[in-house]
């Protein structure tokens, strides 16, 4: 009989940049899995959000491109522009789905770009990737 490795990782931490209050429980209720993935964090603006996410340092960033106060693309610069921040995940959710967006986006430095409306269930999956690829480092 295989031995098997009785142990639990640390889940996939995610923090939501959102400045929409039901967007944010809808975000949290739809990407929570207890013991895999786990919301760490919500910020309303731009400031709130880089510095949050320096101070956490979260494995992902779920990230509106219109906040509160400032944008979601000045917090993809921030985010890159840090070598400590390398390996944080930056997903953008957005109503601004046009290609040319997607790709400035892309170009900037994010990880992946869901439609908020319409592609939900592909950025569930798509941290639940996050979350299956982490764990697999860690059984290693």
């Amino acid at each position: 009989m295989p031995e098997s490795k009785n142990f639990m990782s640390a889940p996939l931490t995610v923090y939501i940049a959102d400045d929409s209050e039901p967007v944010v429980e809808m975000l949290t209720e739809l990407l929570r899995d207890p013991g895999r993935i786990e919301v760490v964090g919500v910020g309303e603006t731009e400031q709130a959000a880089i510095d949050s996410i320096r101070a956490m340092r979260p494995d992902v960033v779920v990230l509106d491109l219109q906040l509160g106060q400032g944008s979601g693309t000045n917090v993809i610069r921030a985010v890159r522009a840090s070598s400590d921040l390398a390996n944080v995940k930056l997903v953008v959710t957005s109503n601004h789905t046009s290609p040319q967006m997607r790709a400035g986006c892309m170009q900037l430095g994010a990880d992946d770009y869901f439609d908020k409306v319409k592609e939900l269930g592909a950025l569930a999956r798509r941290l639940a990737g996050f979350a299956a690829e982490k764990r697999g480092r860690a059984a290693t």
